[in-house]
């Protein structure tokens, strides 16, 4: 020890010898848990949070981009069912989550800008005004088209005579309307087509989407809001009233995301992106059934969604 402290040779040589250990601990070690010979460990992905609207569709669409973010290798805290689209787009740019699934109609709704009734152009829209505006990107728009429409029960439809919206129209007075604060704006452009908005009903019963069939089979609302890929409007007995003159807006979904948290890592949109032109209006509709069937034999909700989002997506070939 004497001859190491006083040594200026010794110090060179133990100096020497630690060189190889020092270039070992800087390129990583050398056999690490899960490390494969030879190979440099990738960057760290991001935490994702995922957020999505209460509605069973939008539910789904969440649980397929928290499957494929966890999948592609991210570490992804869901946090599904949030809110209506005031709270879950709050959340999207306050920071609470990270991206969810939104509509091109809802995001045309949330610019203040009008349809041009051409979906391509819409989303282009949204995707440029959404950039300038909140700094959030979207990313690929499926086919699947999930449209606002109003429906109603089948014992309802024939007391009213109505089945189509320009029947439903003079006797809009009359009657109450039962829908999400989401729908108003959509149900105020039917104006200019066939002269009905929102305030033009007798009264309007704010209500989460589910609550609004049940206020119809109580007698407490004439009409309800229905999306057009709600598979269970038929099952309980209602019908959606036909939109004749083609009034509504088309609404394609797509995952929409913040662009720090894209910029940060950009393999996000590679993981969600080929999800996209396998949502189809028919698969949504009997992706939906299957949730009411799991439901109806005791599953909860948000396993009932994580086992069919989890089988679609085995079934593409994505998981």
């Amino acid at each position: 020890m004497v001859l190491l402290r006083r040594s200026p040779g010794a110090k060179f040589l133990l100096l020497f010898a630690l060189i190889p250990m020092l270039i070992l601990s800087a390129c990583g070690g050398g056999s690490s848990s899960g490390s494969t010979g030879g190979t440099t460990p990738g960057p760290t992905k991001v935490p994702i949070t995922v957020g999505s609207k209460l509605d069973p569709e939008a539910q789904l669409l969440g649980e397929m981009y928290v499957l494929l973010l966890q999948k592609a290798g991210y570490t992804v805290t869901p946090k599904l069912a949030l809110g209506m689209t005031p709270t879950v787009f709050a959340a999207l740019k306050s920071g609470a989550i990270d991206l969810y699934p939104e509509f091109t109609a809802t995001g045309l709704n949330l610019l203040s800008a009008k349809s041009s009734f051409n979906p391509t152009q819409d989303y282009q829209t949204v995707k440029s005004g959404f950039e300038q505006q909140y700094h959030i990107t979207w990313l690929d728009m499926a086919p699947l088209n999930d449209g606002y429409a109003l429906c109603t029960s089948q014992a309802t439809s024939q007391k009213l005579g109505v089945t189509t919206l320009s029947q439903l129209a003079p006797k809009v007075p009359q009657l109450t309307l039962a829908t999400q604060s989401d729908g108003v704006t959509f149900f105020d452009n039917l104006e200019t087509i066939y002269g009905f908005k929102t305030a033009s009903f007798k009264s309007v019963k704010k209500v989460d989407y589910s609550i609004g069939f049940t206020a119809v089979k109580n007698g407490q609302a004439d009409v309800t809001e229905c999306y057009t890929t709600d598979g269970s409007v038929t099952t309980q007995g209602f019908i959606f009233l036909n939109d004749d003159k083609h009034g509504f807006t088309e609404f394609h979904p797509a995952p929409i995301v913040r662009d720090s948290i894209l910029q940060s890592d950009p393999g996000i949109a590679n993981a969600l992106n080929p999800l996209a032109p396998d949502l189809t209006t028919d698969v949504s509709i009997a992706l939906q059934a299957q949730v009411t069937m799991k439901k109806a034999s005791g599953t909860s909700v948000s396993e009932a969604v994580k086992e069919v989002a989890t089988s679609f997506l085995q079934s593409k070939g994505l998981l």
